[in-house]
């Protein structure tokens, strides 16, 4: 398999999933069961639904946020926190003014954006809030960085401050960025897991203690060992259930069990499919999700501009 495929499989997952969850968002497991049935295919935003107006395929702020964090990315070169903090501001003065372009923008983002739009430095706009908004954007920097984990970890940790200063928050996305690292390489699942919880160990260790003890619910029911481990947006919840659905299930599957399992669907779906994307590559993603999805050329432009800067920096 080559590194192309894996790229793209990384961020073409990102998408899927959180397309797939975006209907989903919000509802319990219970819910999900009795309005939509298991979550195969993709679906609009149901009327009322605070995503209401985002048709099949479409995908949310978490999608949005790894492919600006990617195009940041490519356009300087390697990651600076000011140039991917003007992407931030530059994209929240849009949806300031069309409230249609935010899709689902989570509270921390929406006030440290809110603070950049008004003169804060990214190193002081960000919020001690633990949530996953930092961890679901991180993949560009595993995929980019993979070949050095240290740099995997210091930039995950640095992406994040602009919106997310909690320890929790900052760790959950050192454990994606690291895991979407280590996927790529083609580590077991579980060295993977082990690997990205002591990288997170070096910022938050109840977080890093918190993403071990899944393994221990690997025996479980599924429905029982992601009740168990909950769904919030919490990065402490949603971080651990998409490694959960990593470990315990194939890719298509995985999804699907993401998308149906309720809370924050959208952000365990998208980061659950990013592992999966960099480890299988995109031979697994089913052509009727692909077929709908928006943005792919994008998507597709952002996994080769990645690449190819990868390719330089191993040089």
């Amino acid at each position: 398999m080559d590194m192309l495929d894996r790229f793209r499989g990384c961020l073409l997952g990102v998408a899927v999933g959180d397309a797939l969850g975006m209907p989903t968002e919000g509802y319990t497991a219970d819910e999900i069961r009795t309005k939509f049935g298991p979550v195969q295919d993709m679906m609009p935003a149901r009327e009322g639904h605070f995503h209401t107006g985002l048709i099949a395929g479409q995908f949310t702020d978490d999608t949005e946020e790894t492919l600006m964090l990617a195009e940041s990315i490519i356009e300087g070169y390697g990651f600076s926190a000011e140039r991917f903090a003007e992407k931030l501001t530059a994209w929240g003065t849009a949806w300031t003014l069309d409230e249609k372009l935010n899709r689902g923008v989570g509270f921390a983002t929406r006030s440290a954006v809110e603070s950049m739009i008004a003169g804060a430095s990214w190193k002081e706009s960000g919020l001690a809030i633990p949530t996953c908004g930092a961890a679901m954007r991180a993949a560009p920097i595993g995929l980019l960085y993979h070949s050095d984990l240290n740099i995997v970890k210091s930039y995950a940790n640095l992406q994040s401050l602009p919106t997310h200063t909690s320890p929790a928050a900052r760790a959950g996305a050192v454990a994606v960025a690291v895991g979407v690292a280590l996927s790529l390489k083609g580590f077991s699942k579980e060295m993977i897991l082990r690997n990205a919880a002591s990288q997170a160990s070096r910022i938050d260790v109840e977080f890093a203690e918190r993403l071990l003890w899944i393994l221990s619910l690997m025996n479980l029911k599924p429905e029982d060992a992601l009740g168990i481990i909950r769904n919030s947006p919490l990065a402490a919840e949603t971080v651990p259930a998409a490694f959960y659905c990593f470990l315990r299930f194939e890719p298509e599957a995985g999804l699907i069990m993401a998308a149906g399992s309720g809370g924050d669907t959208d952000s365990i779906a998208s980061i659950a499919g990013s592992f999966y994307g960099a480890y299988a590559g995109c031979a697994w993603i089913p052509e009727r999700w692909l077929s709908v999805l928006d943005q792919k050329d994008r998507i597709e432009s952002a996994a080769r501009g990645l690449l190819d800067l990868s390719v330089e920096f191993c040089r």
